[in-house]
């Protein structure tokens, strides 16, 4: 159909009935609205996109206010929060130049007391917090409001107020309240309806994130206060959480921990173990125990505890690690060591009648004789594995020493009255540093005689193993030096131009029967013992080494004298927090 009518056409295309004079202001009228319901739809796609952002109750409102208010004419813009234990926190937004925050708390069940004594303002909250509906509350007046805002809007000239409920899933979880100077209508009330739903939306997600928050911080900080391991993997025995000690354990950063295989982390291997401590936890449904070492030379206790979710389904494995490394290796020490001395003992005897049949027969033997050298080399024999045994015995005892008074200085100077004819003797040179003053300290004299004569012939054999295995220019060179610290300790450095020591070894080198030197050339128990006998004295052995360059040994003591008990405890309390902060001497 044609339509020739120009009237009609525009009636048609504008849905405007109108002559030509009124045409154009119902035009305006019309575009006047469509710009409301833009701005409208602009408000609620706002707070839309806050749903899924982090923000206070504050920048909610904030955010859509400017825009509100070309829509709806407020004086005053209030938000009551329903929190827990029936607690409603009122947050007021004032605006024009006046524009700034105020909150005020109140009870719940005043409010249901204030609305049975007929208080007007108390009342129009309670109807909309109890029955879930919305009110348009006009001809404000003076007669029965309680609150002191109200009292003050009031007589600002405030008339009308408009207080919608923002329900989630039936349940009131706020009250969006606007007051107005000028009268509010029910098209005001419609549209703030629509902006309280979206706006419930938003506040339940802001009060769900910060639920979540809140617990996620309060299990981090139980997570963190263990001070044992805490690992959780998932089903493919990937690691999903660790704590801080876990982190200390590994010496790792977090994100290098989380992803890893349980199996790669603890032992190096590239496949699950067999038998599988997760897999057994979780086909038992009950708690496990194992001890293990780990791939850092560490020992562990594990103690692993299934997790599940809904209908029984397996979600992963916690473990709980707790590092007994001290315990295991000083329970296999204490076995060692009375091993040693069973074994000392019961060779010492037949050792005693070799060395002295070996000596009376070289009384008699002329030496021209052929067997000579043979009873002489049975003697040496003899007195070599005495020694061996006089270290065993000594590994076997180490607290059984008389302590008294001494300089360190003194007992420096004693050491290298023995051992320095055989450093020398090699070409190398010895260089004495030692400190102005005497370092007076409570030890034994031989037990720390026998500690620097060991770690000075040490560095000797270091620097000869540097030239045998190289063609090297440099000249073989010992230094030792005494220092005080200012935490009251004092220390023996020995410092050597020798091979070094890698890494990965320093931690073994202390351990019993473990040498690097040639066979023949050690037994293993030096170190050993006089790291025992430095404990003894409540001091440690530190190292500084690096591989091809040399090394440093320091022999730290406490600096005390003769103590009562309870000093002496406090001074080995001292000590080992030290230890655990010295890893390189264990």
């Amino acid at each position: 159909m044609v339509i020739n009518n120009k009237n009609m056409l525009i009636e048609k295309l504008t849905g405007i009935h109108s002559s030509k004079k009124s045409y154009y202001v119902e035009l305006k009228k019309k575009v006047s609205e469509l710009s409301k319901r833009n701005i409208q739809l602009e408000i609620i796609n706002q707070l839309a996109k806050n749903m899924g952002i982090n923000m206070s109750y504050q920048e909610i409102i904030e955010n859509v206010m400017p825009k509100l208010q070309t829509l709806v004419h407020f004086n005053i813009l209030s938000l009551y929060v329903v929190i827990k234990d029936d607690l409603v926190k009122r947050i007021v937004f004032y605006t024009g130049n006046d524009h700034k925050i105020s909150e005020s708390y109140f009870q719940y069940s005043q409010l249901e007391k204030s609305s049975k004594e007929d208080n007007v303002t108390d009342a129009a909250l309670w109807y909309v917090l109890h029955e879930k509906k919305p009110l348009l509350h006009k001809n404000l007046s003076l007669k029965g409001c309680s609150f002191p805002e109200d009292i003050k809007f009031i007589k600002q000239g405030i008339t009308s107020k408009i207080l919608i409920p923002l329900l989630v899933k039936e349940e009131v979880i706020g009250v969006l309240e606007a007051a107005s100077s000028k009268e509010l209508s029910e098209n005001d009330l419609l549209f703030l309806q629509q902006v309280a739903d979206q706006l419930a939306v938003c506040l339940e997600n802001v009060r769900l994130y910060n639920e979540v928050w809140q617990h996620k911080q309060e299990w981090e900080i139980t997570f963190s206060a263990v001070t044992d391991l805490l690992i959780f993997i998932n089903l493919n025995y990937e690691i999903q959480r660790v704590n801080k000690a876990a982190i200390d354990f590994f010496t790792l950063k977090e994100k290098d921990i989380l992803g890893q295989k349980c199996y790669r982390l603890l032992y190096g291997r590239e496949s699950k173990c067999n038998p599988c401590l997760a897999d057994q936890v979780l086909r038992s449904k009950k708690t496990a125990y194992h001890q293990t070492r780990t791939r850092y030379n560490r020992v562990l206790d594990i103690f692993a505890y299934p997790a599940y979710v809904e209908n029984e389904e397996p979600y992963g494995v916690t473990y709980y690690g707790k590092d007994v490394t001290s315990i295991v290796d000083s329970i296999k020490f204490v076995s060692l060591g009375e091993m040693s001395a069973g074994v000392a003992h019961e060779l010492n005897s037949p050792l005693t009648a070799i060395v002295g049949d070996s000596q009376l027969l070289l009384r008699e033997t002329d030496p021209d004789s052929p067997h000579y050298q043979l009873i002489k080399d049975i003697q040496l024999c003899g007195v070599r594995c005495q020694k061996i045994i006089q270290n065993l015995l000594t590994f076997s005892r180490q607290d059984e020493f008389t302590f008294e008074e001494i300089n360190l200085n003194q007992v420096v100077e004693k050491a290298l009255s023995l051992a320095a004819y055989q450093i020398e003797k090699s070409k190398i040179n010895l260089v004495k540093d030692l400190y102005d003053s005497p370092l007076m300290i409570l030890g034994n004299m031989q037990g720390l005689e026998q500690i620097i004569i060991n770690l000075l012939l040490n560095a000797k054999d270091a620097i000869e193993q540097k030239h045998l295995e190289k063609d090297v220019q440099e000249k073989g060179e010992i230094k030792i030096r005494t220092r005080i610290s200012p935490d009251k300790f004092v220390a023996v450095d020995i410092a050597d131009n020798g091979c070094g020591i890698e890494q990965k070894k320093i931690a073994q080198i202390f351990n019993p029967f473990y040498t690097s030197k040639k066979v023949g050339k050690g037994t293993g128990l030096g170190l050993s013992v006089s790291l025992g006998t430095a404990q003894s004295h409540g001091g440690f052995i530190d190292v500084e080494s690096t591989p091809g360059k040399g090394s440093v040994f320091s022999l730290i003591l406490p600096i005390r004298k003769y103590a009562p008990a309870e000093e002496e405890t406090k001074a080995a309390e001292e000590t080992e927090k030290i230890l655990q902060e010295s890893p390189k001497s264990r």
